[in-house]
């Protein structure tokens, strides 16, 4: 993205991303990580999920027992009806990736692989109006407290085609922003970018936090990896990026 974000429409805020999914195959491990590092408040509802309550942002929560090459991330739209969402982004050429199902707790859900073959899910927990957009963590905007999920990046081989295929579904405002870069707004909730230069990395979550390096450092003492330098960008702010105990790839976000 270009040091000066331009101004991205945001979507009709109706289908915000309302829930994020990090894989954790190393349960107890990520639990601990981001509990002491971000703060984020947590609680086990199953031998393979545990949920998660961030400082701001969606509900999120981490899943074990995550097959080989799935990946390390992903987010669930919110929708009224899963099962007819479902059907329409079947309709509009995605794919099956888990038919619905239920969790306690949580609610109706399913997943499904966009037509770059990326995996999204469907979350039948949200109400109207009820998500609070929240801007892009960047520049003079407003920054969310520090432990927030604060934006995506999915993989999408054509980045005109997802803008279509999400604003026409979704409502979800989009703009490219320079090339291999289409950020898109869905209007409420968290905000993101589509990515068309790294397959291989399919999904990645951004947490927001108030020193970058100082995290990095923390990262590698609590059992994370740092994934090379800072990365300031005037204008902007800095990103990072890391692996957690579960091997699992993650962004950061700062001033």
């Amino acid at each position: 993205m270009s040091n000066a974000m331009p101004v991205v429409p945001a979507g009709n805020g109706e289908h915000p991303i309302s829930l994020v999914v990090i894989s954790a195959n190393n349960l107890v491990a990520s639990t601990t990580f981001y509990s002491t590092l971000f703060g984020w408040h947590t609680q086990p509802l199953s031998a393979e999920l545990t949920a998660v309550v961030a400082p701001a942002g969606p509900t999120a929560a981490l899943r074990a027992n995550i097959p080989e090459g799935f990946p390390g991330m992903v987010p669930f739209i919110g929708v009224p009806d899963v099962d007819a969402a479902l059907a329409r982004v079947v309709s509009a050429g995605a794919t099956v990736e888990r038919a619905t199902w239920t969790v306690p707790m949580v609610g109706k859900l399913a997943r499904f692989r966009d037509p770059s073959g990326t995996i999204y899910g469907l979350a039948q927990n949200v109400v109207p109006g009820a998500v609070p957009p929240m801007p892009w963590p960047f520049g003079s905007n407003p920054k969310p407290p520090a432990g927030t999920i604060c934006s995506v990046e999915m993989y999408a081989a054509d980045g005109e085609e997802a803008a279509r295929f999400f604003s026409g579904l979704f409502g979800w405002g989009t703009l490219a922003t320079m090339p291999k870069y289409m950020a898109f707004d869905a209007g409420a909730g968290i905000v993101g970018v589509f990515q068309s230069h790294t397959p291989a990395l399919p999904a990645v979550a951004y947490i927001y936090v108030d020193d970058v390096a100082t995290k990095l450092t923390e990262i590698d003492a609590a059992g994370g990896k740092r994934l090379g330098a800072p990365m300031p960008m005037p204008g902007m702010g800095c990103f990072g990026y890391f692996t957690d105990p579960s091997g699992t790839s993650m962004g950061l976000i700062g001033p």
